[in-house]
């Protein structure tokens, strides 16, 4: 019974992987447009990021059975490695949009306000 369990694992650890592989291009993808000037897809990345994810849960017993194999561990290292990026890449994006959002919001206060309530003037006089 062993046994068969075994070889059952053996013949789904290339899905696993194959599975690691789609995930880890799917956020090389999106790493490389996060790096890149233009605009990024994310509706399309977070899809694609989606089904990797999925797919990996559907083989989490294979995941469980199959950790100490040489070839597994080696792709987790590597998609591990790649979500890091990914993560600081979109920290960074944003963290810039929230700079960018605050300054047109005060952009937009100040070119409402006509100045009446604005403490500004008592700054000025303390000084």
């Amino acid at each position: 019974m062993k046994a068969r369990a075994e070889a059952g694992e053996r013949e789904q650890l290339p899905l696993v992987l194959i599975a690691i592989d789609r995930l880890s291009e799917a956020i090389a993808g999106e790493t490389r447009e996060l790096s890149g000037p233009g605009p990024v897809d994310y509706r399309t990345h977070s899809q694609r990021k989606s089904q990797g994810l999925l797919e990996l849960s559907r083989l989490e017993a294979t995941l469980s059975s199959a950790r100490d194999h040489p070839k597994l561990r080696t792709a987790l290292a590597g998609l591990i490695q790649n979500l890091d990026t990914n993560q600081r890449l979109l920290h960074a994006r944003l963290s810039a949009a929230r700079t960018v959002a605050e300054v047109v919001s005060r952009a937009i206060l100040d070119g409402q306000s006509d100045g009446t309530y604005s403490d500004q003037v008592w700054r000025e006089n303390r000084k």
